[in-house]
């Protein structure tokens, strides 16, 4: 799968990019096609905001119209020359952070010369164009989605299949961690287990999952089974994986904590403790290429474990975004998302964490 990111002015062509989107929809997915950065909410960064939707993208494409260079604003001060312009935000992003930039002229324009830009937009002048002319318009979106397939990074985003052997013995280590947690009387909430006659929740599903979910503790109904997520908000996860074509059993689930606290209450860091030894040992059986954290409490036991930059972030900041990090066993991608009940509290979030979900397609 390749992201594609559209950087143009409306005022210069956007005509053409409505035009531009129809096609290159018969050639890659809807949905990894981004003409506009949804809006910023007061108070935001917006340059960030920018710079973070530049980042999500594999192949940035630059429209340049007859005004592009030119287009100037009430006061005839030249659009490009302004420090909070979207365009020229967008395209120095992209330059700094490496992306793959094909300019695509539109409306028989031209490629400007490094002097006619702000000294960090420069570079861009260098990038080798495309036209789409008018006459042939299917014919050029053709050759601009050919140089693109060309152009995407390859993805090492997959695991190797691993053979028969190699699964069982996956399989079988993860239940030597459900028997080790069984008669662990020295957690703190095994007495509250024994005495309500529940079950600890190790997690369930592919023991060579690529992708890991871990979400915060398991509730009354996953604790009296002994599975996670069976509830409200297990409906809404496997709604979620359906919308990007995957099935539970293609993945694995887990919490941070694995017996169900007293009461609706957060982890306490006794707790969380106590069960973080049993947590890495399923993340090293499993080896995942990406841990997905449902809610805060598993992003900030995840990021602080492997000590990220991001890890003093909050949620709303950090959920959809993709962490670079890496385990013993290799690089891995941490994908924060809010947790599953925030869709049953407010179905407002329900967009939210279906566009956050659509992040994971990257590692299918």
């Amino acid at each position: 799968m390749t992201r594609i990111f559209i950087n143009y002015r409306r005022q210069d062509s956007e005509g053409y990019v409505g035009r531009l989107y129809d096609h290159l929809t018969q050639h890659f997915t809807p949905q990894d096609i981004f003409m506009d950065v949804d809006s910023i909410p007061p108070g935001v960064d917006f340059v960030q905001a920018l710079e973070d939707a530049v980042a999500d993208c594999d192949i940035f494409l630059a429209m340049v119209g007859p005004q592009w260079l030119t287009l100037a604003d009430e006061h005839g001060e030249r659009r490009l020359d302004q420090w909070n312009d979207f365009v020229r935000i967008e395209i120095c992003s992209a330059l700094k952070q490496g992306k793959v930039i094909i300019p695509v002229l539109v409306g028989r324009s031209r490629m400007p010369n490094p002097a006619e830009l702000p000294d960090e937009m420069k570079p861009f002048a260098r990038r080798n164009a495309l036209e789409l002319s008018q006459l042939h318009f299917a014919q050029d979106v053709k050759k601009l989605a050919k140089a693109i397939q060309d152009a995407a990074p390859a993805k090492q985003n997959h695991k190797p299949r691993p053979d028969s052997e190699t699964l069982n013995q996956k399989e079988a280590a993860i239940k030597q961690v459900r028997l080790d947690l069984v008669g662990a009387t020295e957690s703190p909430l095994y007495q509250f287990r024994i005495e309500n006659r529940l079950f600890p929740v190790i997690g369930e599903g592919n023991p060579d999952a690529n992708i890991v979910f871990i979400g915060e503790a398991p509730g009354k109904n996953e604790a009296a089974a002994g599975r996670p997520f069976i509830g409200p908000s297990g409906e809404v996860l496997a709604e979620m994986l359906k919308s990007i074509n995957l099935l539970r059993e293609d993945v694995f689930v887990t919490n941070i904590l694995l017996d169900r606290p007293p009461e609706k209450r957060d982890p306490t860091p006794e707790e969380i403790a106590f069960y973080e030894p049993f947590v890495d040992r399923i993340l090293d059986i499993i080896q995942p290429a990406v841990i997905a954290t449902l809610g805060r409490f598993a992003m900030q036991y995840v990021l602080k474990r492997l000590d990220l930059p991001e890890k003093r972030e909050p949620i709303s900041k950090l959920h959809g975004k993709l962490i670079k990090a890496r385990m013993h066993y290799g690089e891995v991608h941490i994908v924060p998302l809010y947790h599953p009940a925030v869709v049953l509290y407010s179905a407002s979030q329900k967009a939210t964490l279906q566009k956050d979900f659509e992040k994971l397609k990257l590692f299918i």
